[in-house]
This record gives C-alpha cells, sequence and structure tokens, in this order.
C-alpha cells in the first residue's frame, strides 16, 4: 500500500478545511422547528445579548477567522509550506469539533443534518493536518553521495 505525500494529506486538508467552513452557512441547529446555520444562531445569541463582551468579541473573531485561515492555508500550501499550512488548518478542525461536541452535550439543542457534515470534515481537517505536522522530513545523510 502506497503511504500518501505530505503534498496529498495537506491536499486533503485543505478540501476539509473548506467544507468545514462552507457547514457554516448550512443547518446547524433545528429551533423551534426551523433550521439556523451557525452564523444564524451567533448572530441571534449576540442581539439577544445570550453572548456578550469578550466572549461575544471571542466567538465572532472566531468564526470569522476560519474562512481567513483557510485561505491563507491555501495559498501557503500553493507556495510549498505544507506544515506551516496545516497549522493554519488546525484551529479550524478544532474549533469546530469543540463546538459541534458541546452542541451533543446540551440537551437542549438539536443538531440538524450541517452540523455532523460539518464535524465530519473538520475531524478530517484535524487528522490529515496533524499528519502534515508530525511528519519529519528525512534527514540528509552526508555518508553517502
Amino acid at each position: 500500500m502506497r503511504r500518501l505525500t505530505s503534498g496529498q494529506r495537506i491536499a486533503g486538508g485543505l478540501v476539509a478545511g473548506f467544507i468545514t467552513v462552507l457547514t457554516l452557512v448550512l443547518p446547524w441547529f433545528d429551533v423551534l422547528g426551523r433550521q439556523r446555520s451557525s452564523i444564524d444562531i451567533i448572530r441571534s445569541a449576540s442581539i439577544l445579548d445570550v453572548i456578550e463582551g469578550w466572549v461575544r468579541v471571542l466567538v465572532i473573531i472566531g468564526w470569522l477567522l476560519a474562512p481567513i485561515l483557510v485561505s491563507i492555508a491555501m495559498f501557503v500550501a500553493a507556495a510549498g509550506k505544507h506544515r506551516t499550512s496545516a497549522i493554519l488548518l488546525l484551529p479550524v478542525g478544532l474549533t469546530t469539533v469543540l463546538i459541534v461536541g458541546a452542541g451533543l452535550v446540551i440537551s437542549e439543542v438539536d443538531l440538524a443534518w450541517g452540523a455532523f457534515v460539518g464535524l465530519l470534515s473538520a475531524i478530517c481537517t484535524s487528522i490529515l493536518a496533524i499528519m502534515v505536522i508530525s511528519n519529519r522530513p528525512p534527514r540528509n545523510d552526508r555518508t553517502h553521495p
């Protein structure tokens, strides 16, 4: 069985990261019979002052950073910096996994299909990013010409 190269791993991670970002506008929650995206929920929570202060700022910045980090990771990967690209992807995957995981734990929240697509793609993003980060390049052996 052929092993995946670092380029193939980061390409898969970038595709999964892109899908993770796309899921932000898909239905994540079912609230009173109506499906809402994660962005809708953040906006509603902000308007209703459910989240306020530094938590509100942190949540909004975190959700805005996801597409920015994936975009930068794409450019960095195109420049051949796979490990740096993976480092940029890792927070996107881990944050999404944590958010959906929290939604699964909170019994009052019904998750919609978009959250599960986001969870699956975020897990793939995280695993592939970790594989690229942990991959050690071969050392040059100067004893053989």
